[in-house]
């Protein structure tokens, strides 16, 4: 978190994850997410995420009181002896783990911010910034996370540095 967000109403968030609305068995929600996420206080809270097939997506809040500057290392990870079965991994330790049905080897892992306000008139502020992006590989490798597609909403920027870091955040 590079500024203290601006929370008007509904969340902001920046997380790594799995998954998607729609990309489940039989077109359900499916996910798992880690990261951070404001609501009615500008400081934000370390979080994960879970949604499975058929199940209201669970909020897990970690730790709270999070403050611009304060870097957060998190991962969702695979486990490479259990195909669909993942681990959330923070500073204060490893949830799961957890089993997403039908998503080994067809997911691809998204880094993202977001802003959500209900009614979606209300203008909610953040600035992220996401950087060492990594993807595990087999054999305990790792690759850097290269970015393929970024989607942009009207008065929110990504802005990308040449080492594949990221911010993300509103223009105002």
């Amino acid at each position: 978190m590079l500024s203290m967000p601006s929370v008007e109403g509904g969340h902001v968030a920046a997380w790594v994850g799995i998954g998607g609305a729609g990309l489940g068995p039989g077109g359900t929600d499916e996910w798992l997410q880690v990261g951070l996420a404001s609501f009615d206080t500008p400081d934000a809270r370390l979080y994960y995420e879970l949604a499975l097939p058929g199940q209201s997506p669970r909020f897990f809040e970690l730790a709270r009181g999070i403050l611009p500057g304060f870097v957060v290392r998190v991962a969702v990870l695979e486990l490479p002896y259990a195909p669909d079965s993942w681990v959330v991994v923070t500073p204060k330790g490893i949830a799961g783990p957890f089993y997403l049905p039908r998503s080994h080897n067809r997911w691809e892992p998204v880094a993202t911010a977001e802003s959500w306000a209900r009614g979606g008139k209300l203008c909610n502020r953040y600035s992220y910034r996401f950087q060492n992006l990594e993807i595990a590989e087999k054999h305990g490798s790792w690759r850097p996370l290269r970015h393929s597609i970024s989607l942009q909403d009207p008065g929110w920027k990504v802005r990308r540095s040449s080492d594949g870091s990221f911010n993300a955040g509103s223009d105002g």
